[in-house]
């Protein structure tokens, strides 16, 4: 296969894989808080408690789904991190634009950030793991290698 379509199927599934993953994890992180505060409510993301939990959790998912995509080819990592990077800032962008978010623009703009932050980690957790493996350098290797 083609490297850009690679590439192209990369993002996509690092990008399909950080929604999967983003949401049984958002949920768990919302059923906690609102055990502990007793509610769940806009009123709640003043608090950086709140909010903290919240881009971590989907900075976890952006991480899992920078691995997921360097599982499909990590032959130019440095590319992929970038494609997988502006993929996830723009599409908060556009939700910004459209004004479907369900929070405020601070927070949206800092998904987004940690998107970014999950992506470079989930990436380089790949490379790293593909590195390791005896055989043919970094560069050659094919899809799932």
């Amino acid at each position: 296969m083609r490297t850009y379509l690679r590439c192209a199927l990369s993002v996509l599934t690092g990008l399909w894989v950080t929604i999967g993953v983003a949401v049984p994890i958002g949920y768990v992180i919302l059923r906690v808080l609102e055990s502990v505060h007793g509610t769940l409510g806009p009123e709640l993301l003043d608090r950086p408690g709140v909010v903290m939990p919240l881009l971590a959790g989907f900075a976890l998912a952006a991480t899992v789904g920078g691995w997921a995509a360097g599982c499909v080819t990590i032959a130019r990592r440095r590319r992929l991190t970038l494609l997988l990077s502006v993929s996830h800032v723009g599409t908060w962008l556009v939700v910004l634009w459209v004004e479907a978010g369900p929070f405020p623009a601070g927070i949206t703009l800092g998904l987004a950030m940690a998107a970014v932050a999950g992506t470079i980690v989930g990436v380089a957790l790949r490379a790293g793991q593909v590195d390791r493996r005896p055989g043919t350098p970094l560069a050659e290797r094919g899809p799932g290698q």
